[in-house]
């Protein structure tokens, strides 16, 4: 049986006929081929073609948004096939075909940067680089000296505008990340605070990496050999959560272990069903911090 196949190609659709030539459609590369974005001269072409001539596609998404415009099966291309149209089609110098396989590499990246997983991963990783610059810098400033009459006391006050102008940056950056944290888990941002859960799932490195993950696993996320002479190995990002400060040192290590378990719970329901779980875990939460309060040494 003839057979005609349809096949994409850097930005560009073919129909090779079967005749063996191959006719170009121009149009944005794609996997998948929503329906709108079919060609009118494809179309055309498609529909002309005898009912006797089989008609296949390289990809499944594409074969199927075609059969939704067309009205007519269309069948997914054998390897032998594929090599076979492809081998029609015509030759494409080497610096075009890199050009335009990194540009669709390039728009593909973009898309899937652009979704509010990623926007939150990214404004998580850049709230924690610019906490450390801003830190950075008001330390250098504490220890800088700069005596009256002299240049350095010009210099510190310009110093001092420009440390201030990071400081209100950082704060805008602070409220960003927190109102996206609360769109895309807003269980966990609830329970552990916007900031800390932000930087729980780009430790993890997405939503649903952290809701596979167990308590344990969660407690350590971001954890130092011993990031200072109070805290030892077992604290990582959740060192940094919500009423934290309310429980004694002594019982910091209870509590991250408590709020670990309910951080998995709340994780896991932002990754699947998005249920809202915050005013129960966050009342259990509350619970366990007055118990550690109220125990005695």
């Amino acid at each position: 049986m003839a057979t005609a196949v349809v096949v994409a190609r850097l930005g560009e659709l073919y129909l090779v006929g079967p005749d063996g030539r191959a006719r170009s459609f121009p149009r944005a590369a794609s996997r998948e081929l929503p329906a709108a974005a079919l060609p009118a001269g494809l179309e055309r072409e498609l529909r002309t073609l005898p009912g006797e001539v089989a008609l296949v596609a390289d990809e499944p998404g594409r074969a199927e948004a075609i059969s939704a415009v067309l009205g007519r099966r269309l069948g997914l291309a054998t390897d032998e096939t594929l090599r076979s149209a492809r081998r029609a089609l015509p030759r494409v110098a080497r610096t075009a075909e890199r050009a335009a396989v990194l540009a669709h590499a390039r728009a593909t990246l973009e898309r899937v940067l652009a979704s509010p997983e990623e926007v939150l991963i990214s404004l998580a990783r850049e709230e924690e680089r610019f906490e450390r610059a801003v830190g950075r810098e008001q330390r250098a400033a504490e220890a800088f000296l700069a005596p009256e009459q002299t240049s350095l006391r010009e210099y510190a006050a310009a110093w001092a505008a420009v440390r201030a102008s990071l400081e209100r940056h950082h704060e805008r950056l602070r409220d960003r990340l927190a109102e996206q944290a609360r769109r895309v888990v807003p269980n966990l941002a609830a329970l552990v605070g916007e900031r800390v859960a932000a930087r729980l799932v780009a430790g993890a490195g997405g939503v649903e990496a952290l809701g596979r993950m167990r308590g344990a696993r969660i407690q350590l996320l971001g954890s130092r050999r011993r990031p200072s002479p109070e805290r030892g190995p077992r604290f990582g990002v959740l060192y940094r959560a919500d009423r934290m400060e309310d429980v004694p040192p002594d019982r910091r290590g209870a509590y991250a272990r408590s709020l670990a378990a309910l951080a998995a719970i709340a994780a896991r329901a932002d990754a699947t069903t998005r249920a809202d779980l915050s005013p129960r875990l966050v009342a259990r939460r509350d619970r366990r911090v007055e118990q550690l309060r109220a125990r005695r040494p």
